[in-house]
């Protein structure tokens, strides 16, 4: 009896270490990357540097701002790829669709892509309706022992990060789209090669796979925060 009664007093403690050790962990993620006041201040980020797609290197670059505006753009043969945002319309410009005109996304697709913040989810995560959990035993994610702490969001879906358990950077996020091609599955993030940009680390290397499998890379060449931005970009060009 004795046993029975150390063993469940031994597993209430664990849990409510477990409880704490999300937050702690988050602090210290966020402290690795440069502190959570540093990165209130953002208010864009532009990106420039190449896409790996198919053993192929396509120059890019981004554009993101608060609250959640975002530009990308990938030019290859003369054709330029575009992917936008401008807080109401999402929009493409996909060449391989079989036209060069940018074209508005369907409601799903809109709604998908207006769940994706220019802050951090992580950071004031409670304040912003999220809800952490976290994993009772580390996970070994392409040989890196990793903190594993799934969000639910506000918005109704879920996301897995992955965190070094030697330096808390975030190395890893998993998320299932609820819309699109890739619905239902799982696809996951990958951020390597960090380096410090005005005080933040950055991932310069960003590996994106489906299944496993690598679907695209992004290697950054330089990253500039608070760059005046023109915001005309984001919104998709009158007929």
């Amino acid at each position: 009896m004795k046993k029975i009664f150390l063993f469940l007093t031994l597993l209430a403690i664990t849990q409510f270490v477990y409880a704490q050790t999300a937050d702690e962990i988050v602090n210290k993620y966020l402290q690795a990357i440069g502190g959570a006041d540093k990165w209130k201040k953002l208010e864009s980020q532009t990106t420039t540097g190449f896409v790996v797609l198919q053993g192929m290197e396509i120059p890019y670059m981004a554009v993101q701002a608060r609250p959640n505006l975002s530009y990308s753009m990938g030019e290859f043969q003369g054709n330029k790829f575009i992917d936008a945002f401008d807080g109401t319309v999402a929009w493409t410009q996909n060449p391989m669709s079989g036209t060069t005109k940018p074209m508005k996304k369907d409601t799903a697709e809109t709604k998908e892509v207006a769940k994706e913040n220019f802050e951090d989810d992580l950071i004031d995560y409670s304040d912003k309706g999220h809800k952490l959990e976290i994993a009772a035993q580390k996970e070994i994610i392409e040989g890196v022992k990793c903190f594993k702490i799934t969000m639910k969001r506000k918005q109704g879906d879920e996301k897995i990060y992955f965190f070094d358990d030697e330096n808390y950077l975030s190395f890893c996020v998993r998320s299932y789209p609820q819309t699109g091609p890739m619905k239902g599955q799982d696809v996951e993030t990958y951020f390597s090669d960090y380096r410090e940009v005005d005080g933040m680390m950055i991932p310069f290397t960003i590996e994106s796979k489906v299944g496993h499998q690598t679907q695209v890379t992004i290697k950054m060449d330089k990253i500039e925060f608070n760059k005046e931005v023109d915001k005309s970009i984001f919104t998709l060009p009158e007929k």
